[in-house]
């Protein structure tokens, strides 16, 4: 079984509907950004302009500070019940807060209501934001061949910027339509209102037509979702190391850099006279001209690595911006716009270095799948919501202290960026090649195992299993894998005619050998497909690595641990899934025992007495190969002398929780069931995980 392919035609689709949900919100969140000046007269009036404006950014920023916990709550979602409900829940949040601002009356209607309203607005944005952009690159991600992360992810992170980039578009759109006055009064509205319908038809689209990644399907399907992705996060130390790594050394300190690119260039001119809608344009067209570079970088870094590409897009931006600034202040007066568009496309080419797939590829291999969605969204929020969303706010902060707009720029969006910088270069590692599905693969769950030449007898196969505990061997013939036997196809090859003398070669079961790279689960369809207890894993030459258990891939004694704690496990009772019972009496013969564990397929069967017909013992298939072992044992003998007399039993009114205690306790897999002294049923390890 080779490692997994993904075809193109598959990632397509879902890419078109990543792309176009984290387009939409980003232009649902930055319709705001572009209003900010306009709404601070209807939100904020203040007979200071500066003071207003502050009070309309810091609405701007508060949006900005809640992405982080929007991160972590949908992040939650994403990494507990599926990435595709947290994608689609957060952009259907943003529509909720997207059309609520364009309905919400104005200071002059409802006073103090109206700017405390438009705060939590900003706030279900900013929480719908910091989700929803986390789950999209973990959605995408997750679907993407490792060998093209960079480039089809990359595709994703021009949202931000074409989000941006249209949000100016329809409000210069808007605004030309309307006339200055009129746009002021109400037209503003139909910006909010537009960006907020397309989002409800894209929540649609994904709600009936797509499916959750196959990594989080895998997680599911071998039960190893978490239910605290959050704890996990900080609790863990390795796992809190990375998140600082990428928050500071990397996202938080692009995230000055991005936004000062991308949306306080804007407000820079128009410190200077330049009108917010002709500032709005320059940064639109330079923005779209400038949107290849998302997609090249990834590409590039697919490559030559993340870490060189992430590095450049750091310096080389910050250290750009003293000249590109210096420059830009000597054509507002009288406006060259021609040097202004290609002043502001410089910078917005440096944008794309940075912000690329690049940027996407090292958050997706850093994190491992199970806190993978909180991790990147958190990460993420942080550095560019907090970090990078306070740009705005930051400057005309510095701005009032110095005076001074462009030693502001400087402080923020150059100082503080390459100092954040520092612990990625000194810290930091090349994350390329590394496969999403890694803590996935077969190789992550394979045991040690008992490895017999294909002459080695069916007597001495049995010892050494008993000896070693193993319930499955690995069969090598000539030094190459052959097969598998397991105590089941050595009981049926004994009542079928074998003799414990037979060499296991001419009795294993040839079934394939995983890879060690191929996924879990594909390793687990397989056993489900054969009936094997266990599979062979060998590298790519074909070296036995070892064996895989489905019992450890299922995590049973973690999850029987875990039902423990539920409180239905208390309310459910053993009379509700039992099994029927499938009984040998106390004078019935080994060899009879061994045909019927052979031909019924089980592995356990209570021993009944047959004056009484009441339970007496119990023996099983690992019981019958240890008593089998012994060469002077006779199959002619009764089960009576063999079976365990000590037996746990549970009763039909005991609760699924006192149950899994015992499988628990005293390390069994199955429990007869029993009413006065006689049996009624049979309870496993599998039927209550069914339950749990």
């Amino acid at each position: 079984m080779e490692r997994e392919k993904v075809q193109f035609r598959e990632v397509l689709p879902v890419a078109i509907v990543s792309w176009t949900g984290a387009l939409l919100e980003w232009l649902d969140f930055y319709v705001y950004a572009i209003l900010a000046k306009l709404l601070a007269k209807v939100y904020f009036p203040s007979e200071d302009p500066l003071a207003s404006l502050l009070a309309s950014f810091a609405a701007l920023a508060i949006g900005f500070l809640f992405r982080p916990l929007g991160a972590l709550l949908f992040g939650k979602i994403g990494d507990q019940y599926g990435r595709k409900i947290a994608f689609l829940t957060a952009i259907s949040m943003m529509m909720v807060g997207t059309i609520g601002i364009a309905l919400l009356p104005s200071y002059a209607y409802i006073g103090i209501w109206a700017s405390l309203g438009l705060f939590i607005l900003r706030i279900i944005q900013g929480l719908a934001l910091g989700g929803g952009f986390g789950a999209a690159i973990t959605y995408l991600g997750e679907f993407t061949p490792d060998h093209r992360r960079g480039l089809i992810t990359g595709f994703l992170f021009t949202t931000a910027a074409l989000g941006m980039a249209l949000a100016g578009n329809i409000v210069s759109i808007f605004q030309s339509f309307f006339g200055k006055e009129a746009f002021e009064a109400y037209g503003w509205r139909w910006c909010f209102v537009l960006a907020g319908s397309l989002v409800f038809v894209v929540a649609l689209i994904i709600h009936t037509l797509y499916k959750d990644t196959p990594v989080f399907t895998a997680l599911k399907q071998i039960r190893r979702v978490t239910s605290a992705p959050i704890r996990e996060l900080f609790t863990n130390r390795h796992y809190l190391w990375l998140f600082i790594l990428a928050w500071i050394g990397v996202i938080g300190a692009h995230g000055p850099i991005w936004y000062t690119n991308q949306l306080y260039v804007s407000y820079y001119m128009q410190q200077f006279g330049i009108s917010a809608g002709e500032a709005s344009k320059i940064l639109a067209y330079a923005t779209y001209i400038a949107l290849w570079t998302y997609i090249f970088f990834g590409w590039l870094s697919d490559k030559i690595g993340r870490r060189p590409i992430l590095i450049f897009g750091i310096y080389g931006n910050a250290l750009i911006f003293p000249l590109i600034f210096y420059l830009m202040k000597n054509y507002v007066d009288p406006p060259d716009y021609t040097m202004l568009f290609i002043l502001t496309a410089v910078l917005t080419y440096f944008n794309g270095v940075g912000y690329s797939g690049a940027m996407s590829s090292l958050l997706l291999e850093l994190f491992p799948a199970k806190i993978r969605a909180t991790a990147i969204g958190f990460t993420y929020n942080m550095g560019y919501g907090v970090t990078g969303g306070l740009t705005p706010f930051m400057i005309t902060l510095l701005m009032k202290i110095t005076g001074d707009v462009y030693l502001s720029i400087l402080i923020w969006s150059t100082a503080v960026p390459m100092l954040m910088g520092l612990l990625f270069i000194f810290k930091g590692w090349e994350t390329r090649g590394r496969r999403l599905w890694e803590e996935l693969s077969a190789g992550n769950f394979t045991h040690k195992a008992l490895i017999l030449e294909g002459s080695v007898t069916i007597g001495e196969a049995m010892k050494r299993m008993q000896i070693e505990g193993q319930r499955i061997a690995i069969v090598l013939e000539n030094g190459r894998y052959r097969g598998i036997i397991e105590e089941r196809s050595l009981l049926k090859a004994l009542v079928t005619g074998y003799t414990t003398a037979t060499p296991i070669r001419e009795v294993c079961i040839e079934v394939d050998a995983v890879l060690d790279s191929a996924r879990i689960i594909d390793a687990v369809v397989l056993i489900q497909q054969t009936g094997v207890k266990g599979l062979a894993v060998v590298d790519k030459n074909q070296n036995v690595k070892g064996y895989i258990d489905p019992r450890y891939v299922f995590n049973e004694v973690a999850l029987i641990s875990a039902g423990l704690k539920k409180g239905f496990t208390e309310r459910v009772r053993v009379e509700d899934f039992m099994s029927a019972p499938i009984t040998v009496s106390d004078n019935t013969k080994l060899g009879d025992v061994a045909k019927l564990l052979v031909e019924k397929n089980v592995g356990f069967l209570p021993v009944i007495s047959s004056e009484t017909g009441k339970l007496v013992g119990v023996i099983s298939e690992k019981d019958l190969i240890g008593i089998l072992c012994c060469d002077e044992v006779s199959w002619e003998k009764p089960v009576s002398e063999f079976a365990i007399k000590d037996v746990i039993t549970v009763s039909p009114e005991s609760t699924l929780k006192e149950a899994l205690e015992k499988f628990i306790d005293h390390r069994i897999r199955h429990l007869p069931v029993i009413r006065d002294q006689r049996v009624v049923g049979v309870v496993s390890v599998k039927d209550a995980l069914k339950l749990v």
